[in-house]
């Protein structure tokens, strides 16, 4: 099997290094038992790094097969995912999978069996291949899972859940692509990252894709590598926001980071119905912050 693994990174040298180190640590163990075994080739988006992590790259993996892309400096995740998804694609191979991961991410050496698995699982019960996100756990707490994917528990209200390990693959609504596996079918029917995205939304915009197209999507069994949660939940966004000064929230809801943008797209490309509504929502949590805390706690988005 031929698998090109993408990935961007920005100025996490160390991080970057360690989850290559981890992915090709679990190749080689798959690779020894494995009846078909995996040809990995990396495509990596440096978006104008300064810590040299490109450098350090080439240095340390002189034996593998690695593609650096370079960047603008302001592509940030989703248009980095997309130079890097894109080039591969234009090398002509024809690969079976693309393998996405975030440089953050330490995947584990159980990661392409389960991955595998689960694919596997897909093509049994809905005769078609479909996309796979692995589960990761907090990497000082291994029973706390920290990514994998969402769930609506109520579409009006906009609630969603986090999915937690069950021992068997499950079905996903929102991926997120800290490991996730794309069969090049998929890529045929419906592409890569819309383009629309800078940064945010984009993963999740990807699984909504596929659900239209009949596409499953679904977990791993178990959790196949590790990555700390590092964003702030939605109640904990909006308690900081409310100590900022107007001028402070305008900029960082304009900041590719923390776009709401990214967010909006998502909503007017997946739940049209609802833009109009997270419109002037995100109007009020800019300029009047206890007010949108007080809308959405109830509405229990927090609970």
């Amino acid at each position: 099997m031929k698998i090109a693994t993408i990935l961007t990174v920005f100025n996490r040298r160390e991080k970057t290094l360690r989850c290559l180190r981890h992915l090709f640590a679990a190749l080689e163990t798959y690779n020894r038992s494995a009846d078909n075994g995996v040809g990995l080739t990396v495509f990596l988006t440096d978006d104008g790094c300064t810590d040299g992590t490109a450098e350090a790259v080439k240095a340390e993996f002189t034996d593998k097969d690695i593609h650096i892309l370079q960047g603008t400096g302001s592509l940030f995740w989703a248009g980095g995912m997309r130079l890097a998804w894109q080039a591969a694609i234009d090398t002509g191979t024809k690969w079976d999978y693309y393998l996405l991961l975030n440089d953050d991410t330490n995947v584990f050496e159980n990661v392409f069996d389960e991955l595998f698995e689960s694919e596997s699982y897909e093509v049994k019960e809905f005769r078609k291949e479909g996309i796979v996100s692995g589960f990761t756990c907090d990497p000082e707490d291994k029973e706390k899972t920290t990514y994998c994917g969402l769930n609506f528990v109520n579409w009006t209200k906009g609630r969603q859940v986090r999915i937690k390990p069950t021992g068997k693959p499950q079905h996903i609504d929102l991926t997120n692509a800290n490991i996730l596996l794309v069969p090049a079918s998929v890529v045929e029917t419906i592409g890569i990252f819309h383009k629309g995205y800078r940064h945010g939304c984009a993963d999740n915009d990807y699984s909504m894709m596929a659900h239209r197209h009949k596409i499953p999507v679904y977990s791993t069994a178990h959790i196949c590598g590790e990555c700390e949660h590092d964003h702030h939940t939605q109640e904990e966004e909006i308690k900081m926001l409310s100590t900022l000064s107007k001028e402070e929230r305008e900029k960082y809801v304009k900041s590719a980071t923390h776009s709401d943008r990214d967010y909006l797209l998502f909503v007017r490309r997946n739940m049209p119905l609802r833009y109009p509504f997270a419109v002037l929502v995100r109007g009020v949590r800019v300029y009047c912050p206890s007010l949108y805390h007080l809308i959405t706690s109830l509405r229990g988005v927090y609970r």
